[in-house]
């Protein structure tokens, strides 16, 4: 009865400390539904706006990286595995469990004993020592943190999705607007030669340099809508939101309009001491450490306590025992381990660093020169409208020929066009630079 009374509680504590098991079960339909049920006035989203303090503003580039970084499954996933590591943190806190062991025994020959049943139970301590607990918890934290970096990280290469994809749809429409106008153009002058040839006035020559003009706009004119046609589906597959979510809301390509200065100090700074990629390295390099730190302090054993009960032919006995491991081997090979896994650290921290001052250098050069070049594209845009207007008002004086406004008229035209190209390529190297600094210019 007293070792009922004993074993009893031990076993509901025991019980009563036991997670309990939930079934999530996982479906293809329904996450299917769930994809297609996706929209930007989704209250989760709104509530992850409002906390990232961009709950108003039209649907920008940053705004919409935002919800890339709400619904893209690159970034989901990144927060799951970083919800993963952080889990460890929990286990590398614990301390050992107890153990408890309980061997009753039955001795046959001894014929004159009060009973022949011997009960021996003992519970067995391990007392860590030289702070493994701590080293095992820096660990933990340290590899949390590069699991925060890396969302962080996957978040960026989210927006960058975002910002390609916006920045092919805007120039898809912007083309098709200028190509639209210079097929008019063409046309204009098509019919402005046909009658002058019938005249005499012009060679069919240039009737038909006019004509091929004129069809090859209207092949860029195809490609740019096939582009549009592209565009909003690449969008959302960018943002992460199935095509509907896009179709009642208007995007906002303001932002990639402009071209601003980038101080060269400022974006090496940026790109060698706050990338989030580069910051997850440094943290892996501070689990490193901790986990050298961790096999030195197993150098030193735990020790093991052992207090302990038997009834043994009527009487209780009581014992305390200690146990600890001999350090003959010094943890010499978990050492150098870890050792040569904090060297490696290093290795690979130093290393994309290296790669990302290359990067950098590319990036700074193509950036400044594209925006020599979309200066000098706007200049000669400039030129070619005013000497438009020029001819507009020689014409209008009688001293030059319709044929040669409508003329002007299609070389501004192609300045546009020209002038859109570099404005497009100028844009292209900013979304470089920026990936290069993981930071907004």
């Amino acid at each position: 009865m007293k070792l009922t009374s004993f074993l009893v509680p031990l076993a509901a504590a025991a019980l009563a400390s036991c997670a309990h098991y939930q079934a999530r079960p996982l479906s293809a339909e329904a996450s299917s539904a769930a994809f297609a049920g996706r929209s930007l006035n989704d209250p989760g989203l709104r509530q992850f706006l409002t906390e990232q303090k961009a709950a108003q503003g039209t649907w920008e580039v940053n705004r919409l990286s935002l919800a890339a970084a709400y619904f893209h499954p690159d970034v989901t996933l990144a927060r799951a595995e970083a919800d993963e590591v952080m889990a460890a943190i929990k286990t590398a806190k614990q301390r050992p469990n107890p153990i408890f062991t309980f061997g009753p025994q039955y001795a046959s020959f001894h014929r004159n004993a009060i009973t022949p049943w011997f009960l021996a139970g003992n519970v067995f301590y391990q007392i860590e020592t030289a702070g493994k607990r701590t080293r095992r918890t820096e660990q933990a934290l340290a590899a949390a943190e590069a699991a925060r970096w890396r969302v962080s990280s996957r978040a960026w290469a989210a927006r960058s999705r975002v910002r390609i994809a916006m920045l092919e749809l805007h120039s898809a429409r912007e083309n098709i607007r200028l190509l639209e106008t210079e097929g008019n153009l063409h046309d204009d002058a098509i019919k402005k030669l046909t009658a002058q040839m019938e005249a005499g006035a012009v060679s069919p020559f240039e009737l038909t340099q006019a004509r091929l003009a004129l069809n090859r706009t209207r092949l860029a004119l195809q490609d740019a809508q096939r582009l549009a046609a592209t565009g909003d589906a690449k969008l959302a597959a960018a943002v992460g939101v199935p095509l509907s979510a896009l179709k009642n809301i208007t995007l906002d390509f303001s932002s990639l309009t402009r071209l601003p200065a980038q101080s060269i100090s400022s974006s090496r700074r940026l790109a060698l001491t706050q990338r989030a990629d580069l910051m997850a390295l440094l943290a892996d390099y501070a689990a490193a450490e901790s986990a050298l730190r961790l096999e030195y302090a197993k150098q030193y054993p735990d020790v093991r306590l052992g207090p302990g009960f038997d009834y043994n032919q009527g009487q209780n006995r009581w014992q305390l025992g200690v146990s600890l491991e001999l350090p003959i081997n010094g943890n010499r090979g978990p050492i150098a381990q870890a050792e040569a896994k904090r060297k490696t650290a290093e290795a690979r921290f130093l290393a994309q660093q290296d790669t990302i001052q290359g990067e950098l250098n590319i990036a700074l050069a193509a950036y400044t020169a594209s925006r020599k070049k979309a200066e000098t594209a706007a200049t000669l845009s400039q030129d070619a409208v005013a000497a438009a207007g020029t001819t507009k008002r020689m014409v209008e004086a009688g001293e030059l020929s319709p044929l040669e406004l409508t003329r002007r008229q299609i070389e501004a035209s192609t300045a546009s066009l020209a002038r859109m190209a570099a404005d497009i390529e100028a844009q292209t190297a900013a979304g470089a630079l920026e990936d290069a600094m993981q930071a907004r210019l």
